[in-house]
């Protein structure tokens, strides 16, 4: 027969309230209730708070964004975040300091062409990630959240999956190696990096310190 697991998640420190976790439903309140009192040792639980729909609003990104997440047409301007159309908690904050990263750099008078070249390569899955979200090619835009889909196949591709993944691993490092090396010329000069290729929130002496 289907069947279902259920996770409940501790949601305050006395340990009186617990979470159904994943519960986003139409149901009606009391039929909420009623079904979920059918779960084993729930049969008496309180309810606090029903589960409802939240709705997932985001842009139109691969017509909207550039690999950086400033807006095409306006480059001043960028989103991050879930309205960005990546999933998750994770890949929302890493959005976040893409976008943050590229601003920085666009007000020290980087051009467009500058800065993204500081952006970290699609075989990255931050790199990939922002490369779903503003790629023209895709049609029909779906949200989407951090995954090794989004990586190109390794050249002559293993057959074990363990192999795959630690080869797309193995890549992806050796990707933000090889971008590391490339940025301390660019950004030595750029005010808010210090001479260690560090941010920093004082201004510099004339030591770059």
């Amino acid at each position: 027969a289907p069947y279902a697991c259920v996770q409940l998640r501790q949601d305050n420190r006395a340990g009186s309230l617990y979470n159904l976790v994943g519960f986003q439903t139409r149901l009606a309140f009391t039929e909420q209730q009623r079904v979920f009192r059918l779960i084993p040792g729930l049969a008496h639980a309180e309810f606090v708070r029903y589960g409802v729909m939240h709705r997932n609003t985001y842009l139109d990104s691969p017509r909207v964004l550039q690999t950086d997440f400033s807006v095409r047409g306006k480059p001043q301007l960028y989103f991050a975040g879930q309205i960005t159309g990546v999933e998750g908690y994770v890949e929302s904050a890493a959005s976040g300091l893409i976008a943050g990263w590229q601003a920085a750099l666009q007000a020290t008078g980087l051009t467009g062409e500058e800065r993204r070249s500081q952006l970290l390569s699609s075989c990255t899955v931050i790199g990939a990630l922002a490369a779903y979200v503003s790629d023209e090619r895709v049609d029909s835009f779906q949200p989407m959240n951090a995954n090794f889909g989004l990586l190109a196949d390794l050249e002559g591709k293993p057959r074990r999956k363990q192999e795959r993944l630690a080869g797309l691993i193995d890549r992806s490092l050796q990707a933000v190696d090889q971008q590391a090396l490339k940025q301390p010329e660019t950004l030595r000069r750029l005010p808010f990096i210090n001479k260690n290729g560090a941010f920093s929130l004082f201004s510099l002496d004339e030591n770059g310190v």
